[in-house]
């Protein structure tokens, strides 16, 4: 079975509601294009969460 790998980082300030509800949706999203998340860490070095998420690889897709 081959995975493919998806990484990505967010502002770490974000506290409002709004901020959190778009986070929400974009993380949704990815989970209905199959995505699931498998690490997530906070970067204090520059203040952002970082996200990685893997997929099965569809076969024939490089």
């Amino acid at each position: 079975m081959k995975w493919e790998y998806k990484y990505m980082h967010v502002d770490a300030k974000i506290s409002d509601k709004k901020t959190i509800d778009l986070l929400n949706q974009q993380l949704n999203r990815m989970g209905e294009e199959g995505w699931e998340l498998v690490n997530f860490t906070t970067i204090l070095v520059d203040m952002r969460y970082a996200f990685v998420f893997k997929r099965r690889k569809e076969e024939g897709a490089s």
